[in-house]
């Protein structure tokens, strides 16, 4: 299977011109220019803010979904109690501002209830506040899985295990997952490049030096840090370069379009394939971490059925 085949599309400063009308639009609110901006131009009979509890926000109203529990698959509970919706919906998730673990969550939700297609919106900053010292979540509480996205198939040979971590400007995140699989021999590094912006991609090598007492040896990998398909096409060939694996381990500790990328190549082989979703769970991440708008993407997802 060809993963870049799918369709993406990209709008200068954030003007999405597509005329489009969804069903429903989901943002996660960080309080950024960039989310505020999309979600007003977005058409949609129905719009929610999905207020995550570990940005601290103090946002209320009609249109702001709020819930104090910080796990994925509680915090989500309420609001797929309210929301009916039905397999041919017409939805778009604005994911610029969304938690990891809870868009990937959300995105496996939405495939459990028979949704076949689905519209995302990421948005690239003109650059990150404090460049390569940007930091964007806080203390590590746990490393594991994301909740529905284990293999039911994990296999009790682990010595071809593969870890493939898409990696991003976090350091100690990067270092917590390097840890906790540090028995994995085969450890691979998907470094966005081209990268949102032209120096983005020298902080990333930066954060990765720091972060090298942990990785060991490394094998590095590269993927449009704006691309979730050919994300997904380069997991595909590292796992094909490996026809020995056994377990397969993958985490999105990058941008969220390559998070998209790791999502989209889970739904898509998670039945067959003995992959697992981790993450480095922290209940801190700091808003407005980015300045300006470049363009926004849009990336569509056609589902298996």
């Amino acid at each position: 299977m060809d993963y870049t085949i799918f369709y993406k599309k990209s709008y200068d400063k954030g003007i999405v011109t597509d005329s489009v009308e969804y069903d429903y639009f989901f943002s996660g609110y960080d309080g950024c220019e960039r989310t505020l901006t999309i979600f007003e131009k977005i058409n949609a009979h129905n719009k929610l803010w999905i207020d995550f509890p570990h940005y601290k926000n103090s946002i209320t109203g009609a249109n702001v979904y709020k819930s104090s529990l910080y796990d994925e698959d509680v915090f989500f509970i309420e609001l797929f109690s309210q929301v009916r919706f039905e397999k041919t919906s017409k939805i778009c998730i604005d994911i610029t501002g969304f938690i990891r673990p809870h868009l990937i969550f959300f995105i496996k939700y939405l495939y459990w209830i028979g949704i076949k297609k689905i519209d995302f919106l990421y948005t690239e900053p003109l650059l990150y506040n404090n460049a390569e010292e940007t930091t964007f979540s806080g203390f590590v509480d746990v490393v594991r899985t994301i909740e529905g996205c284990g293999s039911e198939i994990n296999l009790p040979n682990t010595e071809h295990d593969i870890l493939i971590i898409a990696a991003g400007y976090d350091d100690n995140l990067i270092a917590r997952v390097s840890n906790y699989k540090s028995k994995i021999k085969k450890r691979y590094y998907i470094i966005g490049f081209p990268s949102l912006q032209p120096d983005m991609y020298q902080e990333n090598i930066l954060k990765l030096y720091q972060a090298k007492d942990s990785i060991g040896h490394r094998i590095d990998k590269y993927a449009p840090a704006f691309d979730p398909f050919v994300t997904a096409e380069v997991i595909n060939e590292i796992v094909n370069e490996n026809p020995d694996h056994s377990n397969i381990y993958l985490s999105p500790l990058s941008t969220k379009p390559q998070t998209l990328g790791i999502a989209f190549y889970y739904l898509w082989n998670y039945e067959k394939k003995p992959i697992n979703i981790i993450f480095p769970f922290s209940n801190n991440y700091l808003p407005k971490t980015a300045s300006g708008i470049k363009k926004t993407w849009k990336y569509t997802f056609e589902l298996p059925l």
